[in-house]
């Protein structure tokens, strides 16, 4: 194996099909755009909603602003042929705001068709597609079989569950997909409710199984993976893999974020602890230095551009020449 390879391997075991900004690439990226309607009709299919026809890109991918946007735009925003609206979230971390977040996201998007002056007849329905690494919904103890997985809302009457609360449909759907409680079978019956038990639709199934396992280089033999969407899909993630700006941006943007959560758990500590000795804080400095110094030095195996990582971390070229 030569060096190129190996350091593709290594890439390959850091970027993940759920890692942010190559899930944006594949879903957002105008030339993929039969690819995003494939995803949304397989969740719609699932929960037995009627397929899109034609879907457009309302945020095109873009390299730049992915890198540092995560904590403040949606990931993919879509509409379809009828005007509404689709925004797919990869979350690879669930913390305590998640509804707070999705519920703020779709208030976003169905707020924003209505200009000034214009009537509410123009409003449409927007759905929020959110894979989840882990699961938000607690485990049925009581089940034995595979827990659902896939969630989507439907709003009835609190004292009628059988009627829709609203006549023509809701006007703001969300779907959960649970990537933990996905089992590789595609006979596998996961728990509705009470006794009731369904499998999941064909095509989701195969979406969700590449973007759980998709990483695996043999992953096409390995499941003699026929389903066209998904081969192109695994395309385009080897693709982004021996794209150096690509994978180097996947790489920053990860640093980025581990960054950011360092940064908040050092503000909550030097809250809960102000007024200790000035060695405590010097202390939290140097093993912060020594943190991004050890974060540099990884990536820099991995074979990441020395400039890269500078920028990322604040380095000097000379500081990571040396490590």
């Amino acid at each position: 194996m030569n060096i190129r390879q190996t350091v593709i391997r290594d890439v390959r075991s850091h970027i993940q099909p759920t890692s942010d900004i190559f899930a944006r690439y594949l879903l957002s990226s105008p030339k993929n755009v039969h690819l995003t309607k494939s995803f949304i009709n397989a969740v719609l299919e699932d929960s037995g909603e009627e397929p899109v026809e034609k879907v457009q890109i309302l945020s095109p991918f873009n390299l730049r602003e992915s890198i540092f946007d995560k904590e403040t735009v949606m990931d993919i925003k879509v509409s379809d042929i009828k005007g509404h609206t689709y925004d797919v979230e990869i979350q690879n971390t669930t913390s305590g705001s998640f509804w707070n977040r999705m519920t703020y996201y779709n208030n976003s998007i169905y707020n924003s068709q209505l200009g000034t002056s214009e009537k509410y007849e123009k409003l449409l329905p927007t759905t929020v597609i959110a894979l989840l690494k882990d699961h938000i919904y607690k485990r049925d103890e009581g089940i034995q079989e595979h827990d659902k997985l896939h969630h989507y809302s439907h709003v009835v009457h609190k004292d009628d569950h059988d009627t829709p609360f609203y006549p023509c449909g809701d006007p703001e759907k969300f779907h959960i997909l649970e990537l933990d409680r996905f089992a590789f079978s595609e006979d596998a019956l996961y728990n509705v409710k009470g006794s009731e038990q369904r499998k999941l639709c064909s095509g989701l199934f195969h979406w969700l199984r590449f973007f759980i396992d998709g990483a695996d280089e043999e992953y096409m033999e390995k499941y003699n993976e026929t389903e066209t969407a998904v081969k192109e899909a695994k395309a385009e993630y080897e693709r982004f893999l021996t794209d150096r700006q690509l994978a180097d941006a996947q790489l920053r943007h990860e640093m980025w974020l581990h960054d950011q959560a360092q940064a908040k758990s050092d503000a909550e500590k030097e809250g809960r602890e102000e007024g200790r000795e000035e060695g405590m804080k010097e202390g939290r400095k140097e093993g912060r230095k020594e943190g991004i110094a050890e974060t540099a030095l990884n990536f820099k195996a991995l074979g990441v551009a020395i400039e890269t990582i500078s920028k990322a971390t604040g380095l000097s070229v000379e500081e990571i020449n040396k490590l």
